[in-house]
């Protein structure tokens, strides 16, 4: 094993250079080298020729990363595609009510927190003392966020408070 000073000394003859070699394959070139040292500062016997082997953990390290990156895009690009929509259509509803896109447009376009304030509101029928618990906040700040977002969510669709046919319902 090498001691600690001696991966002190190759960290600082080294690092920059092994962070160039793996952001030649990844976007996570620092968490690359670091991952390489903690294995070097473990490995039992050293290696013979630790930057070489620095070199090629870093190497193999980004390529896992890099691929790692795809899967997650690919997953990503099939769950945009292929998700279904947050709200089904209704043939049942007026012609002058908001489709129901439109509104899931209109809550892809809220903060994260408040979208999911309303859907855990309106959808999931929590209560704002529920949500608060939930969310680490207070019953307050959650009403305020709730009441906020509706009118963020109004003033995107124009529609007038209470309007569209969606009636607000009353919980604790």
């Amino acid at each position: 094993m090498l001691s600690s000073s001696q991966i002190a000394d190759l960290w600082n003859q080294h690092a920059a250079a092994l962070q160039l070699l793996a952001r030649a394959r990844c976007n996570v070139a620092e968490d690359c080298v670091q991952e390489a040292f903690a294995r070097l500062a473990t490995v039992d016997p050293a290696p013979e020729d630790a930057v070489a082997w620095l070199a090629r953990v870093v190497r193999n390290e980004a390529i896992s990363q890099f691929r790692k990156d795809q899967r997650r895009r690919r997953r990503e690009d099939v769950f945009v595609h292929d998700r279904s929509p947050w709200l089904q259509p209704s043939d049942s509803l007026n012609d002058d009510l908001i489709a129901a896109d439109e509104i899931q447009q209109g809550l892809l376009r809220l903060d994260a927190e408040s979208r999911e304030i309303i859907i855990a509101h309106l959808w999931t029928g929590l209560s704002f003392r529920q949500i608060a618990e939930a969310f680490g906040i207070s019953s307050s700040a959650v009403h305020r966020q709730y009441h906020g977002a509706l009118s963020q969510l109004r003033d995107q669709l124009g529609v007038s408070p209470l309007g569209a046919g969606v009636k607000e319902k009353q919980y604790e």
